[in-house]
C-alpha cells in the first residue's frame, strides 16, 4: 500500500510517500481502507520531536490518529464488524484489562497506545485497528466528517461532560481551533446562558461568528480578555473557563477570569510545568478539572449530535489534500494557516 512516512523532525522533506507492506489483522483487529485522515495538533508534537520518546515508535513512521474508512478484512475474534462496514476510530487503543479499563475509563489506560505513535497511523491507504477502538459510522455522515468524530468531537463531548455545565452558566473559552469550536457548540447545547470566546486569529473569530453560538467574541490581541469578561459579568467572573490553546498566557487569563467557586477546565496541552496558584485555589474554592479524549459509552450520544445536525463539523474543514501533497498539508497546518485539514490516502 501507499503511505506517507514521517522521516524525522529535521528531515527535508519531512514526509516521503512510498510503498509499505499491507497490514494484517490480529485476532481482535480489523483492517480498514482509510477514506479520510485528519491532521491534529498532536501531530505537531510528533513533528517537532516532543512526542518521540523511547515509549513510541521512531521514524520513519506513519502518523495520523483521526480517521474514517471501510472495513476490508476482519480478524478471527473481531465480531463487532463485517467487511463493508463504515467506521470511524478513537485516536487511542487500550489494553482492556487494567484497573482503568475495567472501570470503563480506557482513556486512562495504563498501557494506552496512540495510532501514529505506538502503532502505524492513518496517513496510509490501509490501517489495522483493534475492534474496541472503532465505531460504526452512519450512512448519512461523510467520511471526512467521520474522521473528526473520534478525536475532535469525542474530546469536546467528554470535556463538556467533565465540566458539568449547568443551564444558566457563564462559560468563557480560550482557543477556537477545531476542538475549541466544537466545545463552544457543545457548551450551548449543555445550557450555557452566556458563552464568551477568546482567540487571536481573525479567521477563527469570523468562523465562530458564522456558527452563531458565541454571545461575545473577544480578539485577545486587541482587548484585555480578563477585563472584558469581568465587565460582562458585573465584575464577578465566569462560572466555567475552558483553556484549549496550550498557551501559558491563556491559562493565566482563564484562571483570573473565574468567579469564586468557579471551575477551570484544562483541554490544551501544556508541555511545561506551570506554577500553581495554590493559595488562590484554596481561598477562592476553585476547581481545576482535567479532561482527556473520550470514553466509549459516550460515542452514541455524540454521533447522534452530528446526525441530528445539532453539532456542525463540516465548517471546521478548511483544506483537503491527496496523499502526495502531505508535505504541503503539514506546512500549512504548522504555519497555523488552516483549521482542520483532511488527507485522502487514496488520491
Amino acid at each position: 500500500m501507499r503511505a506517507a512516512l514521517f522521516q524525522g523532525p529535521k528531515a527535508k522533506p519531512m514526509f516521503t510517500v512510498g510503498e509499505v507492506e499491507n497490514p494484517k489483522p490480529k485476532a481482535n483487529e480489523v483492517v480498514v481502507e482509510v477514506e479520510a485522515s485528519a491532521l491534529c495538533g498532536t501531530d505537531l508534537h510528533i513533528l517537532d520531536g516532543t512526542l518521540l520518546g523511547k515509549a513510541y515508535k521512531q521514524p520513519p513512521l506513519i502518523v495520523g490518529h483521526e480517521w474514517a474508512g471501510t472495513v476490508v478484512e476482519v480478524g478471527s475474534l473481531a465480531e463487532k464488524f463485517e467487511v463493508g462496514d463504515r467506521v470511524f476510530s478513537s485516536p487511542n487503543f487500550s489494553c482492556g484489562v487494567c484497573t482503568f479499563c475495567l472501570r470503563g475509563r480506557p482513556n486512562l489506560c495504563d498501557k494506552r497506545g496512540v495510532f501514529g505513535l505506538n502503532a502505524p497511523g492513518s496517513n496510509a491507504e490501509y490501517i489495522a485497528a483493534p475492534q474496541e477502538s472503532l465505531y460504526h459510522l452512519p450512512e448519512g455522515i461523510s467520511f471526512r466528517v467521520g474522521s473528526l468524530m473520534g478525536d475532535t468531537l469525542g474530546t469536546a463531548y467528554h470535556a463538556v461532560r467533565r465540566a458539568q455545565i449547568q443551564p444558566g452558566d457563564v462559560v468563557a473559552l480560550w482557543g477556537l481551533g477545531p476542538v475549541g469550536m466544537t466545545i463552544a457548540q457543545m457548551a450551548k447545547i449543555a445550557g450555557a446562558a452566556k458563552l464568551i470566546v477568546v482567540d487571536v486569529v481573525p479567521s477563527r473569530l469570523e468562523e465562530i461568528s458564522k456558527l452563531g453560538v458565541a454571545d461575545h467574541i473577544i480578539n485577545g490581541k486587541e482587548k484585555d480578555a480578563v477585563k472584558e469578561i469581568k465587565d460582562l459579568t458585573g465584575g464577578v467572573g465566569a462560572d466555567i473557563t475552558v483553556e484549549v490553546t496550550g498557551v501559558d498566557l491563556a491559562l493565566g487569563q482563564a484562571f483570573e477570569a473565574l468567579r469564586k467557586g468557579g471551575k477551570l477546565l484544562l483541554v490544551g496541552t501544556h508541555s511545561k510545568k506551570y506554577e500553581l496558584w495554590s493559595l488562590a485555589v484554596m481561598y477562592r474554592e476553585i476547581s481545576i478539572i482535567g479532561t482527556f479524549a473520550h470514553i466509549p459509552t459516550e460515542a452514541e450520544y455524540f454521533v447522534n449530535l452530528v446526525e441530528s445536525g445539532r453539532i456542525k463539523l463540516e465548517p471546521l474543514i478548511t483544506h483537503e489534500f491527496g496523499l502526495d501533497e502531505v508535505n504541503t498539508a503539514f506546512e500549512l497546518f504548522m504555519a497555523r494557516k488552516t483549521n482542520k485539514v483532511i488527507l485522502y490516502p487514496k488520491k
